[in-house]
């Protein structure tokens, strides 16, 4: 007998859960809940949230207030994962109609998926570790996700790669904690994520992972839920439905709705929980990974510089309320966009100083040397290629190259593409031939990196150059000199 259809002297008997805690006046008002329904029980004696009971009792009250009065409760871990099982399976979702189109209907069933275990896991009181990345798409996926999961445990990620480092640190935080969930969002699935997953796993966690970033192979079957574009498509539009956007829409599904608070600044017009709203934060994802799944203004943009901004200079650990503190406070959020602006037209004219055709040819290929700029630390070196990349992306078909001492990062135009050009396929021949000398390595067609060996950054590059060359339409080129 479990704990729908209460009536006072109701008899029952359940396993459950204990999900919640709060001190009464001279007792505790505990909540269970068996996967279907809760109820409250009010006792002297001391059980920790998150654990498994098998109880019996007599419901007392009336008017709706019912409360259970135990005669006996006895722990029992085995019921956990049954009660769970029920809780995923019993879980409201809302079927909406999503922010865009093109492949998100073929992704339906992996967001009302994880939307049933994010719900869930709220409803048991489940240990939730959510990791982020330092980026506007990662930040805003995990101001999305904690409008479902309320106040968690979150650490910022300062690395698209989740690594073994990364993963034992984890596992000391989840240590103690029953059946543990680990989000991921906007990192984690690509080259060299695979046996930090690995290890965060064998560690007792639970592993949802939220990117739109190329998997790596095998990352997929570590997860319970695994929440990609690339999962039902492999075709280049996969990375234009940034991980925060996806978010977005798992919060929907959850039941939160989408102008909760709508404009930066201004509180008073903000939802009842005072945060940006879902579908701000949504533009917000899509701006930063300049995705346009999403109509968006230049207000969307500078929020996304922002956040981009603050991220560079976070340090691990960092948690969200920074990112909710300065988005809501008018004063600071102008100084910050006033720095982040400043900053992106210096790196703006140094980058068009330094940039260098090595490539003249039916398709053109750029080098840019980041080691000689000023700019350190914002933008990351991603950002730096994709601004440079900016300058030359409407001249025909062009490749683009970051270079820094230990890695090179890749842009591609769709017309580079069109003639046969492929940044993954062109990193792929360079680690057969070079893999002593890389680290890492991976991304897709339009769009990806290497991570080099300190010291071999100059040859490697040659070696990029001369598979460009050979990947170039039969057509007049010529190879300009380094």
């Amino acid at each position: 007998m479990g704990f729908r259809n209460l009536g006072e002297g109701k008899r029952i008997e359940a396993e459950c859960v204990v999900s919640s805690a709060k001190r009464g006046r001279d007792y505790t008002v505990y909540t269970l809940t068996d996967g279907e329904a809760e109820m409250e029980m009010h006792s002297r004696e001391f059980y920790r949230i998150g654990d498994a009971y098998s109880i019996s009792g007599t419901v007392e009250g009336g008017h709706g207030l019912f409360v259970l009065k135990p005669e006996k409760m006895e722990k029992k871990p085995a019921s956990y994962a049954a009660v769970l099982k029920k809780a995923e399976e019993n879980a409201q979702v809302r079927h909406e109609k999503f922010l865009a189109d093109g492949l998100m209907e073929k992704l339906r069933g992996r967001v009302e998926l994880a939307a049933r275990k994010l719900s869930a896991a709220r409803k048991l009181g489940r240990f939730i570790l959510l990791k982020f990345h330092n980026d506007a798409d990662g930040v805003a996926g995990a101001l999305a996700l904690i409008k479902v999961l309320g106040n968690v445990q979150s650490h910022q990620q300062n690395s698209a790669l989740y690594r073994v480092a990364d993963a034992m640190r984890d596992v000391n935080v989840i240590r103690y904690e029953r059946s543990p969930l680990v989000v991921i969002v906007d990192c984690g699935s690509g080259e060299d994520s695979r046996e930090g997953l690995q290890i965060l796993k064998a560690g007792g966690a639970e592993i949802m992972l939220i990117d739109h970033h190329p998997p790596e192979k095998g990352v997929e079957g570590l997860c319970s839920t695994f929440l990609s574009p690339w999962a039902v498509s492999e075709e280049e539009e996969a990375s234009t439905y940034p991980a925060g956007y996806l978010c977005c829409e798992v919060a929907r599904a959850c039941g939160k709705d989408l102008a909760d608070a709508p404009l930066l600044g201004e509180k008073r017009e903000r939802g009842a929980d005072g945060k940006l709203g879902l579908e701000e934060l949504a533009k917000i994802a899509c701006a930063g990974d300049k995705s346009g799944i999403m109509p968006l203004s230049d207000a969307d943009r500078e929020k996304a510089l922002v956040i981009d901004y603050m991220a560079t200079y976070a340090e691990f650990g960092n948690r969200l309320e920074f990112y909710e503190h300065a988005m809501g406070e008018k004063e600071l959020y102008s100084s910050i966009l006033f720095q982040a602006r400043e900053r992106m037209e210096r790196v703006k004219e140094e980058v068009g100083k330094m940039m260098k055709k090595r490539i003249e040819g039916p398709v053109a290929v750029y080098t840019v040397d980041f080691d000689k700029m000023s700019s350190r630390e914002f933008p990351g070196k991603g950002k730096l290629t994709t601004r440079a990349f900016e300058l030359v992306m409407h001249e025909g078909p062009v490749v683009v190259l970051g270079v820094w001492e230990g890695g090179i990062s890749f842009r591609l135009n769709e017309d580079a593409v069109l003639r046969g050009m492929n940044a993954s396929a062109v990193i792929e021949a360079v680690k057969a031939k070079m893999g002593s000398f890389i680290e890492s390595g991976g991304g897709h067609g339009r769009a990806a990196s290497l991570r080099i060996k300190r010291g071999y950054t100059k040859e490697v590059l040659e070696e990029v150059v001369n598979q460009l060359q050979a990947s170039q339409p039969q057509e007049k080129q010529a190879l300009q000199p380094s």
